[in-house]
Parts: structure tokens; C-alpha cells; sequence
């Protein structure tokens, strides 16, 4: 608005000066030529009075240094000049003629010729000269002026574009950062509904729009956690049961079980009364890798499966909550537990190329249908289609990606994860 405010006012104040440019150098030119032509007329008539009484040498001598400082000069015939002599290129034999006229054509200026009245006697011719400087006296003064209101104008202007040009910028600015800061998370960004009506508008229907998102997500979380909450006496009765078997190696791996359970439980609840998901947290990628294989080893075992693992020795930390990222590293693991043939290989893998960390996970099995298994709720079997949608969701809110192929290592499926490595300094 500002830069279209400037160039408007600026074009209209150039279609206006410039005219007005020309006009008053013609008004200055006109004004000065008219004064001479004054002043010829003036000495003429005193002339045409007094030169056949006492005659036109003495009559101009009375007031000649006064007349020769006003550039006029009296030519008596062709020889005689009183004052200020004609150049060599004027032709005075129209004036000597009895005609008045005015030459422009000087290189200096203009003159001015008014014959004398006389009954007898040699032409007697009134010549006022005007110098180029006089014909502009007044000008660039008269340019100065007008250039300087044409510039207070279009400051004025720009002055006005820019104020008005805040009233909407300034509310649309207020909402671009709301819409992002409710677009990261923060349920409590609103905005002050302000500017004109429609943006004020928007303002008002943004501020419904994230309360209503508020309350949504609300009621979501309270679902979530009371169907969660739901599971601990069910998951209470399971514990006894248990506990009520004879003592041994596969009571203490069902307790174990139990308790990886009972902790899920209480993540999900615990998250879904959490307003917005930890930001800035750093986890360990190869140590928690670690740890879940070694949950995961003792049911390979069993379903005699071959796990191997090539896991990178050094930290390689996330930006990704630790729940999260056993999260994710569970849902992959247990996509191949779950949609696998027992005694199916596994292979797990986690390098470091530069800045990105890989984590892999190849199987032996039947492969992938297709690339659309990572669609949220798509699934081949009885599951519920969550599992690799929960960590491709993951591996994205840390600036990762996860990828499906045909596993080259195993022949059978291969999910790729690639995460950002952090710049914290994992302690």
C-alpha cells in the first residue's frame, strides 16, 4: 500500500507540476517582456512630448543613467544611440518604419522596439532589452516551491498509506502467529479481533474456531484415558491369575509381560491428559533400540526366530520423547511378530550416515502388499492398522521419515526409519 500510495501520488504530483513548471517559467518570461514593453511605451510618450521642444538628446539626458540601468536605449536615426547600443544581427528598420515589435530571436535575451511619434526629423526608435536571466528571475525559486509541495504531499500521502496500511497488516500479522503457534500446539494461542470489519471478522471466527479445537481435543484426551483407565481391573484380574500360577520361567516372563503392559496403560492415560506433546525432549536412539530388543529377544526365542541385530555403539540422540521412541521401535518390532510366520529371521539395524540416523528393521516373511500398509487404519490381518502409522507419525514430528521396500538383506519386508540427529549432549 505504501509503495502504491508513493507511486500514485507521485505520478499525479509530476502531471500537475510539470505543467505547472512550464506555466511559471512562461509567467516569468511574460512578465518581464510586458514590464519592457511598459517601460518603451512610457519613454516613448515622454518623448514624443518633449523631443520637438527641446529635443530628444536633452530630453533623455534628464533621467539617461536611469533608463540605461533598466536596459532601454534611444536610437536617433541610423547613427545616434543614447544608452545601451543595439547589437550588430537586430534590424531596427521596421520600428524606424513606425511599427512596434518585439524580437525573440536575441541569444541574450529579448528586445523590445517602440518607435517616437514625429512630424519631421530623423527616426527616433525606444529599444528596452531584457536579458535571458531576467526572462527567469523568480523561476527556479517559483521550481523549488512547487517541487517541495509536490514531495510534502506525497510524504503526507505515503504518511497516510502506511498508517492505514498498519490498521490491516498488523491484525493479519497478529493472526498469521496465532494460526502458527495453534498449528504447533499451544491450544491457548487467540487472537485481539481488531482492524477493519472483515478482517475483525476473522479474528473473532479463528478465536471459535480454536476453542472449539480446544474442547474437541478435550473430550478426546478424557475418552482416551477413561477407556485406558477402563483396562486396569481387567488388567488387575489378569495380574492375579498369574500370580496364582506355580513359580517358574514362564510365570515371571508373563509378569514381565504384564508389567510392559501396565506401564502402556498408563503412558496412553498420562499422554492424553497431557495438554500438548513434550517439545524439545532427547532420547538416546541406540540405547532404547537396545533395550527393546532385548524386551522383544526372549519371544523370537521362542518362536525360534533368528534376531540379529548391527546397532551403532555411540549415542545417537533424537529429538523424540524416550515413550515415544519404544513406542515406535515396539510398533515396527511387533508389525513382524504379529503378520509373520513363526521362525521367520529378523534383522535389526541402526547406523549413522552424517547427520541422520537409520534405523531398519528386515524380515523374512511375505513381503508388504503394497506401499499403503502406512496408511492409518490400513491393515491386512486382524490388527487394527496403527502400528506403522504410529511410527511414521513419530519419525515426522522429529523431522524424519519412515519408508517401506522389499528387504535385499532378508527378502521378505524392510521398514526404514530416517531421524535428524539432535545437537544436545546426551549426558
Amino acid at each position: 500500500m505504501v509503495v502504491v500510495s508513493a507511486a500514485v501520488t507521485s505520478m499525479v504530483a509530476i502531471a500537475f507540476l510539470v505543467p505547472l513548471f512550464v506555466l511559471v517559467s512562461d509567467l516569468a518570461h511574460d512578465r518581464a517582456v510586458n514590464r519592457a514593453e511598459r517601460d518603451a511605451e512610457a519613454v516613448a510618450r515622454v518623448l514624443a512630448v518633449l523631443g520637438p521642444r527641446v529635443g530628444v538628446e536633452e530630453s533623455v539626458a534628464d533621467f539617461g543613467e536611469e533608463l540605461a540601468r533598466d536596459g532601454i536605449s534611444v536610437i536617433v536615426g541610423d547613427q545616434t544611440v543614447l544608452g545601451p547600443p543595439p547589437s550588430e544581427s537586430e534590424d531596427l528598420t521596421l520600428a524606424q518604419g513606425g511599427t512596434a515589435f518585439r524580437d525573440d530571436d536575441l541569444a541574450d535575451g529579448v528586445a523590445v522596439y517602440v518607435p517616437v511619434p514625429r512630424t519631421e526629423g530623423p527616426a527616433v526608435v525606444v529599444r528596452a532589452f531584457v536579458p535571458a536571466d531576467d526572462l527567469e528571475e523568480g523561476v527556479t525559486r517559483s521550481w523549488l516551491t512547487l517541487g517541495g509541495l509536490g514531495l510534502v504531499l506525497t510524504v503526507i500521502a505515503v504518511f497516510v498509506a502506511d498508517r492505514l496500511g498498519r490498521s490491516v497488516v498488523r491484525p493479519v500479522r497478529s493472526l498469521s502467529t496465532s494460526t502458527a503457534l495453534l498449528g504447533d500446539g499451544d491450544l491457548t494461542a487467540r487472537v485481539t479481533p481488531e482492524g477493519p470489519d472483515e478482517i475483525r471478522e476473522v479474528g473473532i471466527q479463528f478465536n471459535r474456531l480454536a476453542e472449539r479445537i480446544t474442547m474437541l481435543l478435550q473430550h478426546e484426551r478424557e475418552q482416551a484415558a477413561d477407556l485406558s483407565h477402563r483396562l486396569r481391573t481387567p488388567l488387575t484380574s489378569v495380574r492375579l491369575d498369574i500370580e496364582a500360577l506355580p513359580e517358574g520361567l514362564e510365570r515371571e516372563r508373563l509378569l514381565d509381560d504384564l508389567a510392559e503392559l501396565e506401564r502402556m496403560v498408563t503412558f496412553v492415560i498420562e499422554e492424553a491428559r497431557r495438554p500438548i506433546r513434550s517439545q524439545g525432549a532427547t532420547t538416546d536412539l541406540a540405547r532404547v533400540l537396545r533395550d527393546r530388543v532385548g524386551f522383544w529377544r526372549p519371544l523370537a526365542e521362542d518362536q525360534g526366530r533368528t534376531m540379529t541385530t548391527h546397532i551403532h555403539e555411540f549415542p545417537l540422540p533424537i529429538h523424540v520423547s524416550e515413550l515415544d521412541c519404544a513406542a515406535m521401535i515396539d510398533a515396527i518390532l511387533g508389525n513382524v511378530f504379529s503378520h509373520t510366520t513363526e521362525g521367520v529371521p529378523v534383522d535389526v539395524g541402526l547406523a549413522r550416515l552424517g547427520d541422520t540416523a537409520i534405523l531398519r528393521v528386515d524380515d523374512g516373511g511375505a513381503g508388504f502388499p503394497d506401499a499403503g500398509v502406512v496408511e492409518r487404519g490400513r491393515s491386512e490381518g486382524s490388527s487394527t492398522g496403527l502400528g506403522l502409522d504410529i511410527a511414521k507419525r513419530t519419525a515426522a514430528s522429529a523431522g524424519g521419515s519412515l519408508a517401506v521396500t522389499a528387504s535385499r538383506r532378508l527378502g521378505g519386508a524392510s521398514v526404514e526409519i530416517r531421524l535428524p540427529l539432535s545437537e544436545h549432549i546426551l549426558d
